[in-house]
């Protein structure tokens, strides 16, 4: 077994296919979504611990402005608008950390493979943490096909040398 697939062997983050992600949070009314992010968050930063992702805080301030927005909800405060700023405050905090994992994963794949990841802001803006899983799911696929296009560069500069 060679090194690089020895590496790829090691990646240890659980996978689950986003539509049954998606699927289970609905129907466990969000509860699945918390306990997903917070075991991604705990492979992370297994994996890349250079760059440690507090989770209590993280959950702390999440769980915290959903409260605020279920409360606000059932008061009433702020009907006149679509939604309120609880929900806003939540849907930034969860971006940002959504911004933190994907960095972590790029720093990761970066350090062990030597190899840059391009992120899609677009998925990232509008699909947050579902589109970590979505990356996450094919990782392990971006990551051989990139050393294989390496691997060949390398093959063909060393015979244009020779």
């Amino acid at each position: 077994m060679s090194e690089e697939s020895l590496k790829l062997s090691n990646i240890a983050i659980r996978k689950i296919r986003t539509p049954i992600l998606v699927l289970l949070s609905i129907v466990t009314f969000g509860v699945y979504w918390y306990v997903w992010l917070w075991k991604l968050i705990t492979d992370i930063n297994t994996i890349y611990p250079k760059k440690y992702i507090h989770r209590v805080k993280w959950f702390c301030a999440l769980i915290l402005l959903q409260l605020c927005s279920i409360y606000m909800t059932i008061k009433g405060i702020q009907k006149e608008y679509l939604t309120n700023c609880a929900d806003l405050a939540w849907v930034l905090v969860q971006l940002l950390l959504a911004l933190q994992i994907l960095k972590n994963i790029e720093h990761y794949v970066k350090e062990e493979f030597d190899l840059d990841i391009k992120h899609n802001p677009f998925g990232w803006i509008f699909f947050g943490c579902f589109y970590i899983n979505y990356r996450i799911n094919r990782l392990a696929k971006y990551i051989k096909r990139e050393l294989k296009w390496k691997i060949r560069k390398l093959k063909r500069e060393s015979a244009c040398q020779n």
